[in-house]
């Protein structure tokens, strides 16, 4: 598809995926779900002060495990900030359940005090966690830093400012003719900064698929 920003348009912070579970029940009626972003930028001889930036907000710690999806589960946080916690919606109970993995990479250590239903938006995971994790914890999305992320009544939540403890940091990527851009739609957070220039600010836009996750077998 074709991204469109007319002169003063711009994006707030918002991920690309979520996670099934957190969609309500239309989370699991898509065969795919959304897992690599790609933009390809065509605005020739475009610079910095025409605005229209892609803002990201990757980690400055490298990650201890692969990122974005476990076994199908997709990732909702951070522990400490190097270690994925993944939300894993098919539990015995019929519940829903946090873990992140153990030092060999492959193994589950649950990390949700007991399971649980996820609720209505707004979602704050941490309140599901053991309490020993809760200050630990890092959500990638939420109602007040992602404005897709919304409340019970649907309203946006208005972007703050990141707290000190986060182990984010930002990168602006200035959107010029040819530059090529691809990220994890699940983990990365981004936004688009006001387009200042006179003219559109053009890309080329789409997503690598894969499965959404299905019942396990």
């Amino acid at each position: 598809t074709y991204n469109l920003y007319e002169p003063g348009a711009k994006l707030g912070r918002h991920l690309d995926e979520h996670h099934e579970e957190t969609k309500g029940p239309k989370g699991w009626q898509l065969p795919t779900r959304r897992s690599v972003t790609w933009l390809i930028y065509l605005n020739e001889d475009w610079v910095e002060e025409e605005g229209g930036t892609l803002h990201c907000y990757p980690r400055k710690t490298p990650s201890s495990a692969p990122v974005g999806a476990h076994d199908g589960n997709l990732q909702v946080g951070w522990i400490d900030h190097t270690h994925p916690v993944f939300l894993d919606a098919w539990r015995p109970s019929g519940q829903t359940a946090l873990y992140k993995l153990e030092q060999n990479g492959k193994d589950r250590k649950y990390i949700s005090g007991v399971d649980f239903d996820v609720p209505r938006q707004p979602i704050e995971f941490d309140k599901f966690l053991a309490k020993k994790y809760q200050n630990r914890f890092e959500q990638i999305s939420t109602a007040r830093l992602d404005p897709r992320f919304v409340n019970t009544e649907g309203k946006q939540q208005a972007s703050i400012a990141l707290s000190n403890d986060t182990d984010q940091y930002t990168i602006d990527i200035v959107p010029a003719a040819g530059t090529l851009v691809l990220f994890d739609s699940v983990t990365l957070p981004h936004s688009v900064r006001e387009v200042t220039s006179n003219r559109r600010r053009i890309a080329a836009t789409g997503w690598f698929h894969e499965d959404s996750q299905g019942l396990p077998v």
